[in-house]
């Protein structure tokens, strides 16, 4: 069966892939390199010592130093678009190279084509650049390759028609098969990002769970206490949950906890973090709020869930909350942070367990 995940954006494409992608281009480069001495041989063998031949050979000095300088640019810069930019160039120059070599050569000679051929489909699938800029300068590289059978002299005409054949062949198969690994690639990358949601996401509400509010709890804390801000933590509990769930079935227990979730988020500020842990309760991380902001936010809070009673299947369901804070302290952790909020002032038996290691159910 077929899933269908999110599509991610261009720039998050282009970032997940960016170290891959930077490997992968210096990969074709060092190849090119390599190409560059058999066609200036070629060039040596087909043409006098004259000055066509020497334009050629600072044509290929030109194309070799290029490419060394964008090896070494795509190992230093970190500017992406930059990066493919200095691509584009690099590709346009190799083959405008490869136009000039092949105008220059006997009119007799349609040996080149192989090589056209092969650097086409090499830079469609080998680099990872985004198709709708690729395919313009290759594309063009393979109509002025037809076109230049015109002044080429084949000595049949199945070699002419193979020319006119086998090149927009491969540019459409390299094109073709350049699609298909950027696809596949993107929905590669949405399941990734789909497993990670999934994994950091509480399945009933759609707000972070255990794991995922732990994660940015550390971060957070760490990143107040360098910087000597105030952080809370707020604990709101359904009271009455329990009752419900076992009058009335999980079914309406999971409506009510969505739109309990629903409302916890709308009483709460846009970067305030809200995860659910166990059955009825749900923790808030409150970045740079004092203990009077937490207190305010928790009353908020409370009196947003309370307010109006919950619609079920015709029914009218009334939720009851309490809600406890604790306020960051010298020597806290997160852990510690959240058990101060799990006693709350009446100093009851705290709720938060004991155990870091547990994963609520």
């Amino acid at each position: 069966m077929q899933t269908n995940y999110k599509d991610v954006s261009e720039e998050n494409y282009r970032s997940h892939y960016t170290k891959q992608d930077r490997a992968q281009v210096r990969r074709v480069v060092r190849i090119m390199l390599w190409a560059f001495l058999p066609l200036a041989l070629i060039d040596i063998l087909f043409h006098e010592f004259d000055i066509p031949l020497a334009v050629l050979l600072l044509m290929r000095l030109a194309g070799f130093s290029y490419s060394l300088w964008l090896i070494k640019q795509y190992g230093m810069e970190e500017n992406v678009p930059r990066l493919d930019r200095y691509a584009m160039h690099w590709i346009v120059l190799v083959l405008s190279i490869q136009f000039v070599s092949n105008v220059c050569l006997p009119r007799d000679y349609l040996g080149h084509y192989m090589v056209d051929a092969w650097l086409v489909l090499m830079a469609f699938i080998s680099l990872p650049l985004a198709l709708n800029i690729l395919r313009i300068p290759l594309f063009l590289f393979v109509a002025a390759s037809c076109l230049l059978l015109l002044y080429k002299q084949s000595g049949t005409f199945s070699q002419a028609a193979s020319v006119l054949l086998i090149m927009p062949a491969v540019a459409i198969t390299g094109h073709a098969i350049a699609a298909y690994v950027h696809r596949y690639r993107r929905k590669l990358l949405s399941a990734e990002h789909e497993l990670e949601r999934q994994a950091n996401t509480d399945p009933v509400t759609g707000v972070a769970n255990w794991k995922e509010f732990m994660r940015i709890s550390d971060t957070e804390l760490q990143r107040h206490q360098r910087l000597g801000k105030q952080l809370s933590m707020l604990i709101l509990d359904l009271s009455d949950f329990k009752h419900i769930n076992d009058m009335h079935g999980p079914q309406v227990g999971d409506v009510i906890l969505v739109e309990v979730s629903r409302r916890v988020k709308r009483a709460m500020r846009a970067y305030d973090c809200v995860a659910r842990f166990s059955g009825e309760e749900f923790f808030v991380l409150l970045p740079e709020a004092s203990a009077e902001d937490a207190v305010k936010i928790a009353d908020r809070a409370r009196a947003t869930v309370v307010a109006m009673p919950i619609s079920v299947s015709g029914k009218e369901m009334k939720v009851s909350a309490t809600v406890r804070t604790a306020t960051l302290r010298e020597g806290d952790t997160a852990l510690s942070l959240l058990r101060r909020a799990g006693e709350g002032a009446d100093g009851r038996e705290q709720e938060i367990p004991q155990n870091v290691n547990l994963v609520p159910v």
